[in-house]
């Protein structure tokens, strides 16, 4: 690299890491933050934002703090994102999905846009999603289990909570593998695994945050992920594409929210601390343990992200068949 060119590289991070040195020294807002998180304590969504609520006290508020808010498919917490002020206090972390397909699954109760009600600040990781059966399954992988629905004749089949992107991607797989299923809905994910545990489904698909803890302590096993390549933690299961069925290649960005109207100084700072927060070394250990690959994408990367996977659900959603049930 020419000395010319390092220049220009090193001037253009300037700006960046500038800001995030002030954001350390010198938090950009004078008062307590809020993290809104539309699910219960403990799972997936709300391990990422305690992650990120301690790295980001001192950096982008003096304090931040988590306030979950669950309920309706994590839609309550974006609404009261929706309906704070945009002074940079109230942040709303969420499985992109939340904003880009809900809309499409859940039309007539879910109310908010995606992209006229709130303002993009970052996203923190991306996640693959994971189709489990309980450990002492007949199936010991993917085309094994295939072979066992396909004699059985019926099958169960469980997303988290009816309309995500686990339902879309589980119908897409049992019409392509030629299955006739059962889809079993939940209130909440957490009561989908115990039911899977006791033999009582046959078979649940979640992201890997969730599913991992439950395979590692052996109690659910393994058939296939959703990721483009094998994951680093679980390099002898296959993805789906390598078994033939690429429609269920998809991961789950989380992604970071501000209200709408929120000024471009505000988003900036954010999105510095987030940045400066997710290269902490550990920090990413912990991401890793959830089994999430850091990603930290800037505004405007992050809004065309979720207007993109906005546009693409609209048709999957028609073409899966799926009636919301309200």
């Amino acid at each position: 690299m020419s000395r010319s060119s390092l220049s220009r590289r090193l001037l253009l991070a300037l700006p960046a890491a500038a800001l995030a040195g002030r954001a350390r020294a010198n938090p950009p807002l004078d008062r307590t933050a809020r993290i809104i998180v539309g699910a219960a304590p403990g799972g997936g969504t709300d391990s990422v934002a305690r992650i990120l609520a301690e790295r980001l006290s001192g950096r982008y508020a003096p304090q931040v703090i988590v306030e979950n808010r669950p309920g309706a498919s994590s839609r309550l917490g974006a609404e009261a994102v929706k309906a704070a002020a945009p002074d940079g206090t109230t942040l709303l972390i969420c499985p992109m999905p939340v904003l880009a397909l809900y809309p499409h699954v859940l039309p007539r109760t879910t109310r908010y846009q995606p992209v006229a009600d709130f303002t993009p600040a970052a996203t923190v990781g991306e996640l693959a999603y994971g189709l489990v059966v309980r450990r002492d399954h007949p199936a010991t992988d993917l085309r094994s289990f295939i072979d066992w629905a396909r004699a059985k004749g019926d099958v169960t089949f469980a997303p988290p909570v009816a309309g995500a992107p686990q339902h879309m991607l589980g119908l897409a797989l049992m019409r392509a593998a030629g299955l006739n299923v059962t889809v079993v809905t939940y209130r909440a994910s957490t009561l989908a695994m115990p039911d899977l545990i006791a033999g009582r489904l046959d078979s649940y698909m979640s992201h890997m945050a969730e599913v991992a803890p439950q395979v590692r302590g052996g109690q659910a096993r393994l058939l296939a992920v959703s990721s483009e390549a094998r994951l680093p933690g679980f390099p002898d299961v296959v993805t789906f594409a390598e078994q033939g069925f690429p429609q269920v290649t998809a991961s789950e960005a989380f992604a970071v929210m501000l209200p709408a109207g929120a000024s471009p100084g505000v988003v900036a700072a954010l999105n510095a601390a987030i940045a400066d927060a997710v290269a902490q070394p550990a920090v990413r250990e912990r991401l890793a343990q959830l089994q999430m690959t850091p990603l930290v994408l800037s505004p405007a990367e992050t809004g065309a992200r979720l207007a993109r996977e906005f546009a693409a659900w609209g048709p999957a959603v028609r073409a899966s068949g799926f009636t919301p049930e309200e």
